[in-house]
């Protein structure tokens, strides 16, 4: 009953709120409210009603954990698979600069970079800090950030 529940509201998305956190779903069902907090390999966190469920009685909730993470998983995928797309044009955004400030001849003659918030080397050698200044403005909005291409 509880995953037939689960499903219908599912499908209407009526009782769903979307969370910023990619690693945490919301659900509301009956009255009551779910959370679940799952991060890679560890234990999920999970709350009703928002009072956390002890690890010792989350098989209580197995069937709306299991529906719960599975949605979560897709969401993950879906968004890990954004980020590389984005990444990728990044990338090819990066080469292209790369050719147009003449740092490389073309891009069949670069054979790797790596730009992060601390550095930026091209084939192998550092670039001077108003290059890298430059990069880093353009591409690199947050500090944990990294863009590599090896050829």
């Amino acid at each position: 009953m509880l995953a037939a529940a689960y499903f219908s509201v599912h499908a209407k998305a009526q009782n769903k709120s979307v969370s910023t956190d990619p690693n945490a779903i919301n659900w509301a069902d009956k009255g009551n409210t779910y959370r679940l907090i799952s991060i890679g390999d560890k234990l999920p966190r999970f709350f009703v009603n928002d009072k956390e469920v002890p690890a010792t009685r989350l098989n209580d909730y197995a069937p709306v954990i299991d529906k719960m993470q599975n949605e979560l998983w897709a969401r993950q995928k879906k968004a890990a698979q954004m980020n590389n797309a984005e990444s990728g044009q990044k990338v090819n955004q990066i080469v292209a600069e790369l050719v147009s400030q003449r740092i490389v001849p073309s891009a069949n003659a670069l054979i790797s970079f790596r730009l992060d918030g601390g550095g930026f080397i091209v084939n192998g050698k550092k670039q001077p800090f108003d290059v890298f200044t430059r990069f880093k403005q353009k591409f690199i909005n947050s500090p944990d950030k990294v863009y590599q291409f090896n050829n």
